[in-house]
This record gives C-alpha cells, structure tokens and sequence, in this order.
C-alpha cells in the first residue's frame, strides 16, 4: 500500500517530506484496520469448523460491505480538507492525498491478496496445535470478554438513558474546557526560528557615529547575554545601518536613520535557552539613548506568512490614523506577552509647509509656481549636458552650499513675479514646520496603517488577544477616530481556513451519511452511528488538556480523521448486529452479543491505529512539534472512542429501535423500511 501510494505522489508531483511521512505514520494503523475486519470474520469461522479455503474466501465475501464501506466514510472524512485554500491548505495538502491512496490501496490488497495469505495460514494451522503462549492469550482475552467486559456492556444496553447521560456528560465538560479558554487555541504552531532581528529607528539628522556607537553598545550586550546564558549559543551576528526587517522579515525599510542587528543562534534542538527567554534578558541589558525612536526585537516564524497580531486601520487623515495605531498599540504593550510592537508608517524627517498668503495670491502666484522656484533654488535646475572625455556632465544652477544648507536662507529667497520683478518669500507665503510620514500607505482606496505585534505564546494567546481587540479595544477607535479596521496576517488566514473547514464539515457529514445509508439501507442508524463522532472529539480535547498541548489548526485536521475511524468501528459493530437481528434474536441479546463478538476487532482497529502514533508523541525535536497536536487528536480521540463505540453505539441503537417499534405499534404511523426488520 506504501509503494503505491509513493507511486501516486510521484505522479502528482509530491516529494517525501515531513508532511507526507506524518501522513504515512497516521496512515500506518489506519491501513491494517481492513484486514484485520476481514481476518478476524475469516479466523471466527475457521475455528467453528470451517475448511481454510472456505473461510478464507468467506471471510473477504461477507466483509466487503463493511470494510468498503468503512474505508468510504474515512476517504469521506478527509476528502473536504482538500478544499481548504490559503498557504495552510498548501502545506497540509498532502495528508489527505496521502491517506487517501493509502486506503484505496489497502482495499486492492485486502480482497484481492489477503484472502491468499488466510488460506495459507489456516492450512499451516489446520494440523497443529496452537502454542502455550497463544493458548494462554487466547483464555485471557476471553476471561476479559465474558467475565469483565460482558456485564458491562449488559449494564450499558439495559440502562442506555445513563449511558447516554454519561456521554454527554463529559461531552459538555469538553466543551467547557475549550469555552472557559483552559484549553486554548493556536492558529499555527511553529517550529522556533534560530534568527532574532533586533530592529533601531533613530530620530531623524541623528549623527552616523552616534548610531555607530549605541550598535557596539548593543553587540556587547549580546555577547553578555550569550555568556551569562551558558556560553556557545551564537553562530553569527551581523550589525547593519541604513536598514530595518520588517513585517516577519518579508520588507525592508531603508534609510539613514535605520539599524539592525541580526543573530543566528544555534539550532533549537541543541540548546536549553528559548527564543524568549535569551531575548527578555538581552533587553534587560539594553538601555535605550535618546533619540531612538522606536526598537523592537523578534524572531521571524515559519509556517503561514504574517505576524501573531496584524490590523489595519483605513480612513482619510493619516494624521488621524497615526494617532488611532499609536492607541492601539499602547493597548497592545498593557497585555501580557505582548512584543515588538511596530506599525508601517512612521514617522519621517521634520518637513516645512508653506501656504500662499493674500499678498501672494494677489500678485498672481501660485503654490506651483512657488513650489517650482524652490526646487530650482535647492535642487538645481538642469540647463546643459556636455561631453567631457567620454563623460556625460550636467550643468546645474542653483544656491551656493553655504545657503542651500541653512533655513534663514528662506526668508530671504527673491520669489520672481509674472512681471519679472522680486519680493521676499516670506512676503508672498506662509511658514510652518510640521513631521511628516516616511511613506504613505493604501489599501481599498484609503489611507492604511497597520499595527503588527507577536505573542510569547507561554504567557499569552494570540487568538484571546485578537478576540479583546475585537470586543473592546478596536470599536472603541472606531467610535473615536471615525476609522474602520480589519484582521490582516494570520487572523486573516485563520477565519479563512476555519470558514474552508467549516464547509468541509458539513460536507464530509454529508458524504458519511450517504455512506452509511448504501451499507445500512436505513435512514436512521447512521444517525446513530454519526452521533459518535461529537463523542469521539471528546477524547481528543481531554487529550490535549491532559498533555498540555493547545489546540491547533493540525489539531482539528485530527479530528476529521478520527471521525471517519470512529465510524468504521461502529460499521463493524452495527452490521454484525443487523446479521444477528436478521437470525432471529431480540433487540437486547443481539446488541449486547454484538458489541461483546466484536470486542476484538474493533480493539484492534483503534489499537493499531494508536500503536502507529504514540512515537510521535514522545517525539522530542522542535521541527516535529506543530504535527504532535494531530497525533494527540487521533490517539485520544480512538482510545476514548473505542468505548463509545461498544458501549454507547448499542446503547444509542437500543433507544432508536425501541422508538421505532413503538412507532409501529401506531396505527398509521408510517414506517421506515429497515433491513433489520
């Protein structure tokens, strides 16, 4: 089934990553689950009697039902998270692709090859007699069954309304734990990045030898940090003028008044100090001078592009923009975890506006004219170009430096008239200093400012700050400035994959139902079995709480795939008590004897499945973090499920078909047509 499914990536384009090998690990249980169904159907009745061939052959013809059915509603459960858009989509593209194949592939084996192998396995055994090891694992395992698990399932069938209570029971604490934000949620966990960018804005006309000297000042301290954090953490550091990283890193800002600083540490695997914590004590060393304007320090992270908190503010006055991004991001710095704290439009160097006054408009100049005359005092005007030894030269009029170089010089400056007499510039127009913008930004047509921050995701959560800002903070600009916002960076991308998700839910539902309908041949029991996926997260939400791992966005790529396994399980159980209703037994022996015959297979199933993932779990590389959440939502999500599925699936069964043969009892009631009848 591998060679098959590498075969498919080949085809398509795929490589073998990180990605696509977490998605053969999952897949490692999920492939075995068919054969075991198939093989365990096929031993049960070699050991009633039946000969090798027939059981064999038997075993595969009597599962093919369920087993495809099963694997449909998997395939059905991760089919939807190939619509998901955006970069998330791209990168976790590649897991239903993979598990996919890998089902399709299972199949081919399953009922072409396998029935091959029990042949020749029951005609080996068909002679001999069954070790001592297998003969005691054998009697434990029925011990279990009839002894301990046999009540129980007795217990849950007869008082189906406490187990239901039971489940929903914890369903609701699940729920509380997300909704009183104990279990968090993370867009996007991100492996740590080696690189920290320590970014300086100077007031502007700050001296070179100035900003010179506060970089020395600065690399020192960082040498002073990587000694008292243990030494032989920094692999380079580079200090640079005249430029700034911006936005993650994407952008460079550009100018006199800029400097940086940017370190590689070690790779994270290989040292005990965090990002956060050599950063928080590299400023503690740091004192600011005056005339920095603006310093922030991060390090840019992987995955989807942005940083933890962007908004954009739009409106029509930069001015007015200006001071609402400054408000914001004091709201900013007053929660916890919360920096590098920056905005895109800062200011630039101190500009002078001048006005026409009445005596100017009324000798007939305009601000063009005025304007026109002013680049041509200061900038020069261009009135030849010659050769000079194969060198192009141009001849420049303008003021001498020593005027050029002083504003009194613009008291002074003669303004020629359309007559071509002089006066005084500051006769005809008005003088006023004013700081103007580096740069001007739009978005839809408006002025744009956006204010980005990052989240020390120990102290804080990026989506709790997001959601504050949302209730409280940002209407309030809005209310203040007459400005409107909107969610940029990983906000955006997060509703947009959740909005992708929430349309491949209800669409994956609908496929399993379909699903579930052909194999059963009833309208209601695959509600009843579809009921189990709600209780099947619940297992993957206690999962995290427990680990103390938040959920992610690859965490609820886990629980689709968990609530296509939950459903096959509970296919395996439901049609073996639809071929016992089917001989004849009542409602309770057959449910009770069908989750008790079925125990082994669906323990199997969910323990296989399990048993592929729990190494990823101890998994310690940083790299492998951001895939540990999917691996948590499928091993709890099963563990917890496979209870469910033999207690409260009978249970659930047990209710509806009590219902309906009430319903029969009613005179002209109608009646669904039930196979089980």
């Amino acid at each position: 089934a591998f060679m098959a499914t590498l075969a498919v990536l080949w085809l398509v384009g795929g490589s073998i990553n990180m990605v696509t090998l977490f998605a053969m690990i999952m897949a490692l249980g999920i492939i075995v689950d068919d054969a075991i169904v198939v093989g365990e159907d096929a031993l049960t009745h070699y050991e009633k009697g039946e000969p090798p061939l027939t059981a064999a052959e038997g075993g595969a013809r009597r599962m093919v039902i369920p087993v495809l059915g099963s694997s449909m509603t998997t395939v059905a459960a991760f089919l939807p998270l190939m619509m998901i858009g955006g970069i998330i989509g791209e990168i976790m593209f590649s897991i239903p692709l993979v598990v996919i194949c890998v089902l399709i592939a299972s199949l081919t084996e399953c009922f072409l090859i396998l029935p091959a192998h029990l042949r020749s396995t029951f005609s080996r055994m068909h002679h001999g007699q069954p070790s001592k090891v297998r003969r005691w694992l054998d009697q434990r395992f029925d011990d279990f069954r009839e002894l301990r698990f046999r009540p129980l399932a007795t217990w849950a069938v007869r008082h189906r309304l406490s187990t239901l209570a039971i489940a929903i029971g914890t369903l609701m604490i699940a729920i509380g734990l997300l909704n009183s934000g104990r279990l968090p949620f993370v867009f996007f966990p991100t492996p740590e990045n080696p690189v920290i960018i320590a970014n300086l804005t100077f007031v502007a006309g700050t001296p070179t030898d100035r900003i010179d000297a506060y970089l020395e000042k600065l690399e020192k301290g960082l040498y002073r940090t990587e000694k008292e954090l243990g030494g032989d953490l920094i692999v380079t550091a580079v200090t640079e003028r005249g430029r700034n990283y911006v936005d993650d890193g994407q952008f460079t800002r550009t100018g006199d008044r800029y400097a940086m600083l940017r370190l590689e540490l070690i790779a994270a695997d290989h040292r005990e100090v965090r990002n956060e914590h050599f950063m928080n004590h590299w400023k503690s060393l740091i004192e600011l001078p005056a005339g920095v304007e603006n310093f922030e320090m991060y390090s840019p992270t992987g995955g989807p592009p942005g940083r933890d908190i962007e908004v954009r503010l739009r409106g029509d006055d930069i001015n007015v923009l200006k001071a609402a991004a400054e408000d914001l991001a004091a709201s900013l710095r007053s929660s916890k975890g919360v920096y590098a704290i920056s905005d895109d439009t800062p200011y630039g160097r101190e500009q002078i506006i001048y006005k026409l006054t009445p005596q100017g408009e009324g000798l007939g100049l305009t601000v063009s004219d005025v304007g026109n005359q002013l680049r041509s005092a200061y900038d020069g005007r261009l009135v030849q170009i010659f050769q000079d030894l194969g060198d192009e030269v141009e001849v420049r009029i303008m003021l001498p430096d020593s005027q050029r170089s002083t504003l009194a010089s613009l008291d002074s400056l003669p303004i020629v008239l359309a007559n071509g007499s002089t006066v005084p510039l500051s006769s005809v127009v008005e003088l006023s200093a004013n700081r103007g913008f580096e740069t001007l930004r739009h978005r839809s047509g408006k002025l744009a400012v956006k204010v980005s921050a990052d989240v020390d995701e120990t102290e804080n959560n990026p989506t709790l700050i997001n959601a504050e800002l949302a209730k409280s903070v940002l209407p309030e600009l809005v209310q203040r400035y007459g400005v409107d916002y909107q969610f940029e960076g990983r906000a955006e991308d997060q509703s947009e994959t959740l909005g992708d998700m929430m349309l491949g839910v209800w669409l994956g539902l609908m496929l399993i139902y379909i699903v579930l309908g052909a194999v059963f041949g009833s309208y209601g029991w695959p509600l009843v079995v579809m009921c189990m996926i709600p209780f099947g997260l619940t297992g993957a939400i206690f999962g995290h709480w427990a680990m103390g791992l938040d959920l992610t966005i690859v965490s609820l790529f886990g629980l689709f795939a968990v609530s296509g396994i939950v459903v096959n399980d509970a296919i395996v159980l439901v049609n073996f008590y639809k071929e016992l209703r089917e001989k004849g037994m009542s409602v309770e022996s057959a449910l009770i004897e069908a989750s008790v015959l079925r125990l082994r297979a669906v323990l199997l199933t969910s323990l296989t499945t399990i048993a592929g993932l729990t190494p990823l779990l101890f998994e310690t590389s940083l790299q492998a973090q951001f895939l540990i959440p999917m691996a948590v939502s499928l091993c709890f999500g099963l563990g917890f499920a496979t209870f469910l599925v033999l207690l409260l699936v009978p249970a659930l069964l047990g209710i509806y078909e009590l219902h309906r043969t009430r319903a029969e009892q009613v005179p002209g009631t109608p009646v669904e047509s039930q196979g089980a009848s």
